[in-house]
């Protein structure tokens, strides 16, 4: 460019100087190059990554289809252009005394970029008992997870190949958090036995980055409204899928909340409610915690939540949509 430049003020100085003029012709400014547009969220290539996840069968702990699953995600992630970053650990669960072997999976974007990196999180853990079916003899077998865990982390999937296009201005972390969804109210663990990977996460970050500002955790984002007669509707709820603003979110990161709200707001996503929800164990409380302005966005709670339902027949691509391009127009043009 600099090569086309110089020939063409030359060019223009000959052409001067042969006139006999004593003033030099104005060199034509060199545009640059168009800047690559925000990249559109594919609903349909998100929701084949939520089934992708499925196909490998329940991610519980030490199972084959676990295993599968997150060399499947290491994958992704590199083919995607992040530098991968794995922490493995080992804990019993809310759910069994046994001790597990568990992996979170992260993806790094835009490391030489300045500022403190933007944590996108969800869960790829499945639970191991659906323990909410409404059948009793249903209630010991593991639940799919397609909402609850592969539904992040499909939305994150696809705003990680945006960011291989078109990279963010400052760093980008896309964490996948491992034994999520293995609580129970009577354990003694820290936290019921929930979030253990995410506090794990956050009680050992990485010594090689920023400690993150701002936290976005992506939890049950892909349900449909289409009435389940087998599951019912949850008490006070309808089948619509609504965004409510949780609590922990709304209370500790108003401002956070309310700039995605209202982004959701301007692109027409009429999921995201501003009515306050529950107050919701997940996995941005390790962080808000730990003082970063963090929020979940989450449907709580959908029928299917922890039953024997929650199967891709039961989410929805338009619900992907509505959340993926709202975090994209976040990166992007906030």
């Amino acid at each position: 460019m600099r090569l086309l430049a110089a020939l063409c003020f030359y060019a223009a100085l000959g052409a001067s100087c042969s006139s006999g003029g004593s003033g030099t012709t104005p060199v034509p400014p060199v545009n640059p190059p168009p800047a690559v547009e925000r990249p559109a969220f594919d609903a349909d290539r998100a929701f084949a990554d939520l089934e992708a996840q499925c196909d490998f069968g329940p991610r519980i702990p030490g199972s084959e289809a676990h295993a599968q699953c997150l060399a499947w995600l290491q994958q992704q992630l590199a083919d995607h252009g992040a530098t991968v970053i794995t922490q493995e650990f080992s804990s019993s669960t809310g759910l069994s005394a046994e001790v597990y072997d568990f992996t979170n999976v992260a993806g790094l974007f835009a490391a030489d970029a300045a500022g403190p990196p933007l944590l996108l999180g969800a869960h790829w853990d499945s639970r191991a008992r659906a323990d909410h079916d409404p059948a009793p003899a249903l209630r010991n077998q593991p639940v799919l997870g397609a909402n609850d865990g592969a539904s992040g982390v499909a939305v994150l999937l696809e705003i990680a190949r945006a960011l291989q296009v078109r990279a963010p201005d400052r760093p980008i972390m896309i964490a996948f958090f491992d034994a999520e969804d293995q609580g129970d109210t009577g354990s003694r663990l820290p936290n019921a036995g929930w979030i253990l990977g995410s506090q794990y996460m956050a009680d050992n970050w990485p010594n090689e980055l920023p400690w993150p500002e701002e936290m976005i955790l992506l939890d049950l984002v892909g349900g449909d409204e289409v009435h389940n007669p087998r599951v019912g509707t949850p008490l006070n709820s309808d089948d619509r899928f609504e965004l409510l603003m949780e609590r922990n979110s709304l209370q500790q990161a108003p401002d956070l909340v309310d700039r995605i709200w209202t982004i959701a707001e301007g692109l027409g996503h009429e999921a995201f409610v501003r009515t306050q929800g529950q107050t919701i164990i997940d996995d941005h409380i390790p962080f808000l915690n730990a003082g970063v302005e963090a929020i979940d966005i989450i449907e709580f709670v959908p029928p299917e939540w922890h039953t024997t339902d929650d199967t891709p027949e039961h989410c929805s691509p338009n619900s992907l949509l509505q959340v993926g391009d709202t975090v994209l127009e976040f990166i992007y043009g906030d």
